[in-house]
């Protein structure tokens, strides 16, 4: 697989992300975070189990790399995507979106350390601007709502967080076992993820297939394709790239994600971009620059 190909894959797996996050935003704020994290993995499960069927295509698994998986999907698609919704619900997803300039740092760290990889400088100032980012985020919070809004950029950062180690165990279970198939990746880490959310909230099992019956037709389309693009396309492409690409360079075309969601919000609320988004995307774009020739 080219690079070009590769790439390619991780640009579409972000744009199909960040499209779905802005209505994980919208429904996270009509119900919660953990029935959109529930309803999101539910129909990616589904689509990834009948895809690997209809594929064929699975290989044994060792017990260590499963273990991987299935803890990734646990802390990573559940956990982190319970936290990342929160923030959602406060912030909005463009804004949310842009604090995952901090992967970067961790897989570029974690890559540099466990993957023989290289950390530049480039790199080390790219975070600094985006760092830059979230403090304008952060202003912008407290001229509009008269404080910082810590905890709600403590959720955003907690998720990324949660996401990035669970990128990281999934990438070490392909050094594992490098002939792991996607889709029997994702079925895995979807299953550690589903287990989490009986965990956290049973409840909602027996609730959500209600919620979407009553749903209207649009309603029960948007919800179901914004869960299998979201999460069922977005992690295949995702995962296929991870699989072969740089850590460090394939987390910082995460770029493209909240500057194209940011588009679709405009669009969607009809309202332009405020000064404090477009000084965040100046340093954001910055930052983008010094990854991509780091």
């Amino acid at each position: 697989m080219s690079s070009l190909q590769v790439y390619l894959m991780a640009i579409g797996a972000n744009l199909t992300f960040s499209t779905a996050s802005m209505f994980f935003s919208i429904y996270s704020t009509r119900f919660n975070p953990t029935w959109m994290g529930t309803v999101k993995v539910s129909f990616a499960m589904l689509a990834f189990l009948i895809a690997m069927l209809l594929s064929g295509q699975t290989n044994s698994v060792p017990m260590s790399a499963m273990a991987l998986l299935f803890f990734s999907g646990l802390g990573g698609l559940c956990g982190g995507d319970i936290f990342l919704f929160k923030a959602f619900t406060t912030l909005g997803a463009g804004r949310t979106l842009v604090m995952f300039s901090f992967e970067p740092l961790m897989l570029g760290l974690y890559g540099y350390f466990f993957l023989n990889q290289v950390f530049t400088i480039n790199q080390t100032l790219a975070v600094m601007c985006m760092v830059v980012c979230i403090y304008i985020f952060m202003l912008e919070r407290s001229k509009l709502t008269g404080n910082w809004d810590v905890r709600s950029f403590l959720w955003a950062f907690t998720g990324i967080t949660l996401d990035a180690i669970g990128v990281m165990m999934t990438r070490s279970a392909y050094e594992i076992s490098p002939d792991l198939e996607t889709f029997q990746v994702n079925v895995i880490r979807c299953a550690g993820a589903l287990v989490g959310f009986l965990i956290v909230s049973p409840k909602i099992y027996l609730q959500f297939p209600k919620d979407i019956w009553n749903f209207g037709y649009r309603d029960k389309i948007i919800i179901i394709g914004a869960s299998i693009g979201g999460c069922f396309l977005s992690l295949a492409l995702y995962l296929a790239a991870l699989k072969h690409a740089h850590v460090g360079t394939l987390t910082a075309i995460s770029i493209t994600g909240p500057v194209w969601v940011a588009m679709l919000e405009s669009i969607y609320y009809k309202k332009w971009p405020n000064r404090y988004l477009g000084a965040a995307f100046v340093f954001f774009l910055m930052g983008f620059y010094l990854m991509v020739i780091a």
